[in-house]
């Protein structure tokens, strides 16, 4: 890594702690993976859940086991995640996110890029549940590999104009957990979003 990468880098951290997200680092995604079922078993299971699908026959009750969802992955990842959360007792998925809208306890995305002086990671995807998993869980971890963070928003020019050009692509900004401070001025963590982000700085 040249020193102008490592300069980008520990901006990253900064600027990513400023927002309160958590940031770690790994060596691959398979560890990003593993940090992320670590983060799943350690949490508290999601006080009310939604059970059933849908909005019709449903009901709120509590939660019986832990809810991974993971959308994105191909199918050897997905299946060595899979595996490795039902033996932790998880119920893990990656499509249908729709039908668990209240109850997902932790979200697993892979980052498209970085950027630096915000500390924002920038997720594309091109289907609802990937957009669902990082929205509607409790805690969202995102695999970020270091090689992919530029230094501003200008630096990503030529990414946003490929993505752009694909059309039909969604694009999300993530700075730390979601909060908001309409509710008579009172700053309140995780209304539209999650109540913690992790960053896992993969590097490969």
């Amino acid at each position: 890594m040249t020193e102008a990468e490592e300069q980008i880098l520990e901006l990253f951290k900064k600027k990513a702690a400023v927002v309160s997200a958590k940031v770690v680092e790994v060596k691959d995604l398979e560890e990003a993976m593993s940090y992320a079922l670590d983060v799943c078993e350690k949490k508290d299971f999601c006080e009310l859940v939604y059970v059933g699908e849908g909005e019709k026959g449903g009901r709120y009750g509590q939660a019986t086991q832990k809810m991974f969802a993971a959308p994105g992955l191909s199918d050897r990842q997905f299946g060595g995640l899979e595996k490795a959360g039902r033996e932790k007792g998880f119920t893990v998925i990656r499509e249908g996110m729709r039908g668990y809208v209240s109850g997902i306890d932790v979200g697993f995305s892979i980052a498209d890029l970085g950027i630096a002086d915000t500390g924002c990671c920038v997720l594309v995807s091109g289907g609802e549940d990937a957009r669902l998993a990082g929205m509607v869980c409790e805690i969202h971890v995102v695999a970020l590999a270091k090689s992919k963070i530029v230094n501003s928003l200008d630096d990503a020019e030529n990414f946003m104009n490929g993505i752009m050009d694909k059309g039909a692509m969604f694009i999300s900004f993530i700075s730390g957990p979601s909060r908001t401070a309409d509710i008579e001025r009172v700053l309140t963590i995780g209304v539209h979003g999650p109540l913690e982000l992790h960053v896992a700085l993969m590097e490969s």
